[in-house]
């Protein structure tokens, strides 16, 4: 899928540093003590890639932020997105200290995205989707719709409508659409592996 092969290890140390950072900005101590690092060395973080940190309480989306192209290296781009995912989702109030022991922690590392040539060529629960036209733009991660429970065109219909369009402006010949592959971890895999 991607020219990565990210080690549990790793998954892990990228997810406590998260986890870390967030209660370092979140805790009373944050004024109190350095910011955490990022120490582990592994080529990965040095390459640029898009990245999307996800939170979920309860199971429920708690914010979800992340970039699709960027040309800072990826050691940057999960120290802001992850901040951002807990402090400014508009769709959320932020984040608390106390909320934050209740979260899980989730990555998303994005391939570059590429053209679909056609929309059945989508590997719906494999690929993520950005829609674009007319000047907006929306996008699912390869597990919404497997989350949701959407067919193809359900799931079109919703990322139309993310986009603040009708449902069927996905069928317009404006519409434009690109899809990636992620590497998807969570901190319940890392729970599984202690």
């Amino acid at each position: 899928m991607t020219q990565w092969n990210l080690s549990v290890a790793v998954r892990c140390a990228l997810l406590g540093y998260s986890r870390a950072l967030l209660g370092w900005r979140l805790g009373s101590h944050s004024r109190h003590g350095q910011e955490p690092n990022l120490t582990l060395q592994d080529p990965i973080l040095d390459e640029p890639a898009g990245l999307f940190v996800t939170l979920r309480k309860h199971g429920e989306l708690r914010g979800c932020i992340g970039t699709v192209r960027t040309s800072d290296p990826l050691r940057a781009t999960l120290r802001r997105v992850t901040v951002e995912a807990a402090l400014e989702d508009p769709r959320f109030a932020p984040v608390t200290d106390d909320e934050l022991q209740l979260c899980v922690i989730e990555h998303s590392i994005l391939t570059v995205p590429h053209t679909v040539g056609e929309l059945r060529d989508i590997r719906l629960g494999t690929e993520g989707i950005i829609f674009s036209a007319v000047g907006k733009r929306a996008l699912f991660l390869p597990e919404v719709p497997g989350e949701q429970g959407w067919d193809l065109s359900q799931t079109l219909s919703h990322l139309a409508r993310k986009a603040g369009l009708s449902a069927d402006a996905w069928r317009s010949e404006a519409a434009h659409f690109e899809v990636f592959e992620t590497i998807h971890y969570s901190e319940e895999e890392c729970v599984n592996e202690r």
